[in-house]
């Protein structure tokens, strides 16, 4: 038995035996197939090779800004092996032959090109064997469906250890049966972390070597309480775990009785509770714990699982999400790609510092031909529910005037082809830059509302990467810069009338309502999985008290002093918000 401690990323007790998912190489598997199968399985490679070479159009593109004329050229070689009878040629010529299926015949290929290029007594031909996998390694991944889904589709697997996984492999882990994964990397407020505790899969991150210590086939506890992962545990370990899960499952249950309940303080004061989410999965649970919609919905993950798709597309799923939302709110936010969100599918220039790099709305308005299907899509969904549009990662006021002027573009031109859309359609901005919380009062006139992203706010107020590890200590959501910017951009909203939605990390954990409430915040939106709580500790609260605890902290110089006074706070109001 090995018990190894890392960072709690997800509530809950999960065990099981594990897969290591190794990332560096696309599992291959060899079957054969009928004479009949031969032309699908021909065709299926085509449209993997041709996906990839869209993929490395566009990647030479967005890099020829950033590289040299000698580094672009790495992507015609790529484009040059696509096009290889040596590569391609040979695989069709195997499928049809040998009758066996397209990735095993892409890989055998691949592994005659790398021998002869090994054996070539030209240095530069030798160096190329890299190429030759890498971009056979891109043709695999397109092949396995267009996500990450079929690596993590493990026969036999109930617990993943992975050296780092991205939030679209976490949003496939409840449809294959994951029941919980733990990481070398990662923190609490990174999005794979997010996305667990939306799905409700126990999880830790932050191991550092676990991807090396554990073996595939190991059984594995998952505590996502205390951060901690047995390896092959022992039997009395193991029966003490199934009672701190059973433990948990009484705690879900009682928390359920707050389903039916109204999200009203005990003085009578309605907190509208919404839901982040990322996919249409998740309606069921925010239909299950009547929230009052959706405040967040993350688009960026149609990106991350299928790459560059069509309007029709976007609309389709947008469109059954409207339908899915029954009439309520449903804020749709154009894709934050980059920083921990980067697709597989999508191209991005490398980049030394990408969460303030080009992400988000910066990365809309430079390549504006993506931002421009989102757009149309979105408005052609407003027509089909309450749906409002948010921007991003806005800094200032002149990116704001570019999204408008890129909006009025895209109604002009439905409008132009006789499209039926919501000409009133409700935009604001994510409120998650210390630049524009400072201005929030010249912005709080431009927009119809404000949602605050706390984890960036906090990310950026502070000078800390929160997926680092090393400065995870400093990642202090009562840091008095930040309850100060929380205070003003509540203020600016509330005087220009406009309305203001918490929708970061902290309006789901029960310690920080309290405060948000009492700084004047009504609307809150957060993971499914947080609303029944949220709602519990709403109900024990009174406004007057909370606003009297932020006067109270006005004084308070310390994060850790100020944190201290909320849970002392909490556990006056409800000890049983929190499982123990």
């Amino acid at each position: 038995m090995k018990i190894l401690k890392g960072i709690a990323s997800s509530d809950g007790i999960s065990y099981g035996i594990c897969y290591i998912v190794d990332r560096t190489k696309v599992p291959v598997k060899k079957y054969s197939i009928a004479p009949e199968e031969a032309q699908y399985e021909t065709a299926r490679l085509k449209s993997a090779v041709k996906k990839t070479a869209w993929f490395i159009e566009q990647s030479k593109n967005i890099s020829k800004d950033s590289l040299s004329e000698e580094n672009t050229f790495i992507f015609d070689i790529y484009l040059m092996l696509l096009k290889d009878t040596m590569l391609t040629g040979e695989a069709e010529r195997l499928i049809t032959d040998k009758l066996i299926n397209a990735e095993y015949a892409l890989d055998t290929a691949c592994a005659g090109l790398v021998e002869r290029f090994s054996m070539s007594e030209n240095e530069y031909l030798r160096e190329r064997k890299t190429d030759v996998i890498n971009v056979v390694q891109k043709i695999l991944r397109f092949m396995a469906g267009g996500g990450p889904d079929s690596i993590l589709k493990v026969e036999d697997a109930e617990i993943i250890i992975a050296h780092d996984l991205s939030p679209a492999d976490t949003s496939h882990m409840k449809k294959n049966n994951i029941k919980g994964f733990a990481t070398d990397l990662g923190s609490k407020t990174s999005h794979t972390s997010i996305l667990a505790r939306s799905l409700g899969i126990p999880a830790v991150v932050g191991l550092a070597d676990i991807a090396k210590v554990a073996q595939t086939g190991d059984f594995i506890i998952i505590d996502g309480f205390e951060g901690l992962v047995v390896i092959n545990p022992d039997d009395e370990t193991l029966e003490s775990y199934k009672l701190k899960g059973n433990r948990y499952s009484d705690y879900v249950c009682e928390l359920a009785l707050m389903q039916g309940e109204p999200s009203v303080t005990k003085d009578g004061v309605n907190i509208m509770l919404f839901s982040n989410i990322e996919t249409n999965d998740e309606f069921g649970k925010v239909n299950e714990y009547k929230s009052d919609g959706v405040g967040l919905y993350r688009t960026e993950y149609i990106y991350m699982e299928h790459g560059d798709v069509d309007e029709d597309t976007q609309f389709n799923i947008l469109k059954e999400a409207a339908e899915l939302n029954y009439g309520r709110p449903l804020t749709i936010r154009t894709f934050d790609l980059g920083s921990d969100k980067l697709s597989k599918y999508m191209p991005h220039p490398k980049e030394q510092n990408p969460a303030m790099g080009l992400r988000a709305i910066r990365y809309s308005l430079k390549y504006s031909h993506f931002f421009m299907k989102q757009l149309r899509a979105v408005l052609r969904v407003s027509a089909f529910g309450n749906v409002k549009l948010m921007f991003p990662m806005i800094s200032g006021l002149e990116e704001l005037r570019d999204c408008k002027n890129a909006l009025n573009e895209a109604k002009r031109q439905l409008r132009d082809e006789g499209v039926v859309f919501n000409e009133n359609i409700r935009v604001g901005v994510m409120m998650e830059l210390p630049s524009l919380a400072v201005i929030s009062e010249m912005a709080a006139l431009e927009v119809d509302f404000f949602s605050v992203g706390t984890n960036d706010l906090i990310q950026y107020a502070l000078g800390i990467d929160r997926n680092n590890e090393y400065v995870a200590y400093l990642y202090e959501p009562c840091h008095p810069a930040v309850r100060s910017l929380l205070k003003k951009i509540v203020s600016s909203a509330n005087t220009a009338k406009i309305e203001c939605t918490v929708c970061g990390e902290m309006a789901g954990e029960p310690k920080y309502i309290p405060l948000l409430i009492g700084m004047g915040y009504r609307q809150l939106s957060m993971s499914p999985s947080s609303i029944l709580r949220a709602r519990m500790i709403i109900r024990s609260l009174n406004v007057s008290d909370c606003e009297e605890l932020v006067r109270d902290l006005t004084s308070c110089p310390y994060a850790k002093d100020a944190e201290d006074r909320l849970m002392e706070f909490i556990r006056n109001k409800s000890t049983d918000v929190y499982f123990h």
